[in-house]
């Protein structure tokens, strides 16, 4: 007698892979608005149910994406600044590959689709504004990393300084979209975010040795 093959159910976390993969394919294709629940549903092998089984909506999706997106940002950030050496003389470099690594046009397209959304629904601005934070302090706490190794602290307000940046980086990613043969994805990330770093950032005091015995 053939026993019959029992099928195995995906894990809560595979089904959310999978979702996420199929809203990546949707969005990049239909944009945020144009995507539909049962087409990120059907592009992923699943029903609307299990959809909804791991996610509200699609803004809840969105805010996942980000998430990941946000994951690879801090990764890509920290293991450039990590090549940084005193002297290599090597941040600027280091910040134009990083820069690099981050054009996509897909997830800019579809980010700046749902910044207008979000500033549209302020509840949904409070939502993204959150992710946003959370991404900044990642980012500010990985630049004082890098400059802690290298005897500097920050001198001005962290939050801001964090801002500062991913407005440069930001900025650049737009630019380098829509003149890609006049500037290069990198180019103003490097020349200005680490200008920026060693502005606002200031050595450390050397250590004062102790007198005691000596008076």
């Amino acid at each position: 007698m053939v026993r019959r093959r029992e099928r195995v159910r995906p894990t809560r976390e595979q089904t959310s892979e999978r979702i996420l993969e199929g809203a990546a394919a949707s969005f990049a294709e239909r944009g945020f608005h144009g995507a539909t629940i049962d087409d990120i549903a059907a592009r992923a092998g699943l029903t609307r149910g299990a959809f909804h089984s791991s996610f509200g909506s699609k803004e809840d999706l969105f805010l996942a994406l980000y998430d990941l997106m946000s994951a690879r940002l801090r990764d890509r950030l920290s293991a450039a600044l990590e090549q940084v050496t005193v002297a290599s003389g090597s941040l600027e470099a280091a910040l134009r590959e990083f820069s690099r690594g981050q054009l996509e046009r897909d997830w800019y397209l579809l980010s700046t689709e749902f910044n207008l959304y979000a500033v549209r629904q302020p509840s949904v601005a409070q939502r993204l504004a959150t992710h946003h934070r959370a991404l900044r302090e990642a980012l500010i706490s990985i630049v004082e990393e890098s400059l802690a190794r290298h005897g500097r602290r920050l001198t001005a307000d962290r939050d801001k300084v964090s801002r500062l940046l991913l407005a440069i980086h930001d900025g650049n990613q737009v630019q380098s979209l829509m003149e890609p043969d006049t500037l290069d994805a990198g180019d103003l990330t490097a020349t200005f975010a680490g200008a920026l770093m060693h502005s606002v950032s200031a050595e450390n005091a050397p250590a004062t040795q102790s007198r005691a015995g000596t008076d």
